[in-house]
């Protein structure tokens, strides 16, 4: 897996079809429940503000990317055990800040939710409490919440310190805004016009080889498809208990992303277009960390903990109460 989320994001978007001018921006609102929702999809937004406030309500205020740290550690349902444990967290958020997973995080949510709004446009009627059980249970702080835990856990490594070293480089956050850039609304438009202009302007052989080697290291397209496919099981594992059985199995609804040389091509086409404005000095440094033991450590806890952010803690059984309701069963 590359770095940073935003490739890992957006190659899932291409996987999920859930890419789009809409589906890049991110709405947040807080509803009379307070429960914080995220969506991409800008009419169930405005509908919110005109039901809240329809004197008021105009036209639709252009979203805000939301940076934010997660949940104050103290509320983290699982605190990380062990000495150090103050330490830990401060790096923990400062990692998450540092390489774009707490902006990223938030479009796995939208992402998910505009799979569960193309579900519903391919016929799937959900039950009355279903779509307020999905926002709950892929709200965007939850999944942070979720995300940090598992960083944590790994950020007390020897490792760490030589992650930090790149991390407040000036180089890597000049690539981080370049990740966060090609997963907005804009930069995937951009993506469409670089790729048409391709055949008129092939990239150079050695910068060909960097991105490759970059994708190798980095395990993007494996990723991608891992998290795509993860995301479609954990909303199906949510929205199951409140249908009949075989709903969900018609129309493509259990639709699993599939890779193809389509989207292969895709992936590193957006290699090239997130990173053309880098010289081929500074992508071969780039590349050389992620090929390090610290950046393949990285990549590993970073997929692991993309994974872990769309857990259910509420699912998690203890190994007695699992044997329990197996036998129950």
């Amino acid at each position: 897996m590359i770095r940073h989320a935003a490739l890992i994001v957006a190659a899932a978007l291409f996987l999920l079809g859930t890419g789009g001018s809409a589906s890049a921006a991110i709405y947040r609102w807080v509803d009379n429940d307070g429960v914080v929702n995220y969506s991409d999809n800008p009419w169930r937004f405005e509908a919110y503000q005109r039901q809240v406030n329809p004197e008021q309500a105009g036209p639709l205020a252009e979203p805000k990317t939301q940076r934010s740290a997660p949940a104050d550690p103290a509320d983290v349902s699982t605190r990380v055990e062990g000495v150090g444990l103050s330490r830990i967290e401060s790096i923990t958020v400062e990692v998450m800040r540092l390489s774009g997973l707490d902006v990223q995080v938030g479009l796995v949510a939208a992402m998910i939710h505009g799979e569960f709004e193309k579900w519903r446009m391919l016929g799937f009627r959900p039950p009355a409490g279903a779509e307020n059980m999905v926002a709950r249970r892929f709200n965007a702080d939850m999944l942070r919440g979720n995300m940090y835990q598992s960083l944590a856990r790994h950020l007390g490594q020897s490792q760490t310190g030589v992650l930090l070293t790149w991390l407040r480089s000036s180089l890597s956050q000049r690539i981080v805004a370049l990740e966060n850039a090609s997963s907005t609304a804009d930069g995937l438009s951009e993506l469409a016009g670089f790729i048409n202009h391709l055949p008129s302007a092939p990239p150079a052989p050695a910068r060909l080889a960097l991105i490759h080697r970059l994708e190798r290291a980095g395990e993007v397209t494996d990723s991608a498809a891992t998290v795509a496919a993860a995301a479609v099981v954990a909303l199906r594992r949510t929205v199951t208990p409140l249908v009949s059985r075989g709903v969900l199995d018609q129309g493509g609804l259990e639709r699993q992303p599939a890779i193809d040389e389509s989207y292969r091509f895709r992936i590193m086409t957006s290699l090239l277009f997130t990173y053309r404005d880098l010289s081929d000095a500074e992508l071969g440094r780039y590349v050389i960390f992620i090929e390090s033991p610290t950046g393949r450590w990285f990549s590993q806890i970073t997929r692991q903990a993309f994974l872990a952010s769309l857990e259910n803690p509420d699912m998690r059984e203890r190994p007695d109460t699992a044997a329990a309701n197996r036998k129950a069963r």
